[in-house]
């Protein structure tokens, strides 16, 4: 007879490994890695104060949808309005439900083949700009927008002192300062690529 996988869970381990923090010591920030396919360029920031390149990002307001907050965050600080793409990201979000004629089949861990709108991952670290700790999560969104549009002025809250940039794909790697930011751009740039878009013709 098989045992329900529940009652296999080590408890004990999960119970030691298990940390609770209460939501003002947690930050959620959401950002995009946007793209001009077309041109093989990606959006960045230059910070004028910290005189660094930053993937747009920025925290989330109450109640606000993740995806809704990445977007909004990505125009505030550049002025550029951004397109979501929707891609084949593996990912642990449960997939919609589809019929399994009774069968009862158990969700995968991860999964794949559903195109979605889902963060193509997140970086965690302490946040540096809070005044008590706090760690700080920011979700990364494919988007895609046309390098070419001039910006919007006036987006950006008065103390923001942020340049948009769009480079080359291949430049990230020697421009970005954060090496998880890094990281980001190439997972997102792998799933465009995994999903059947062309980059830069």
């Amino acid at each position: 007879m098989a045992v329900d996988s529940l009652e296999r869970l080590d408890t004990e381990r999960i119970d030691r490994s298990m940390d609770f923090r209460p939501a003002d010591a947690l930050v959620m920030s959401c950002g995009t890695v946007t793209l001009d396919l077309a041109r093989g360029l990606v959006l960045l920031i230059w910070n004028k104060q910290q005189r660094i390149h930053q993937l747009p990002k920025g925290r989330r307001n109450i109640e606000e949808p993740m995806l809704s907050a990445a977007l909004r965050e990505t125009y505030e600080e550049t002025g550029i309005r951004v397109t979501p793409l929707r891609l084949n990201i593996a990912t642990r979000a449960t997939p919609p439900k589809q019929p399994n004629n009774g069968r009862g089949q158990k969700n995968p861990d991860i999964t794949v083949g559903c195109p979605s709108t889902e963060f193509v991952g997140a970086c965690l670290y302490p946040d540096p700009q809070s005044e008590t700790e706090a760690l700080k999560t920011v979700f990364y969104y494919a988007a895609t927008a046309d390098s070419t549009i001039k910006p919007d002025a006036g987006t950006q809250e008065a103390w923001e002192k942020l340049e948009p940039r769009w480079v080359a794909i291949a430049d990230v790697a020697s421009i970005l300062c954060f090496q998880g930011e890094i990281a980001a751009v190439r997972k997102a740039v792998d799933d465009v690529k995994k999903t059947g878009y062309t980059i830069g013709g």
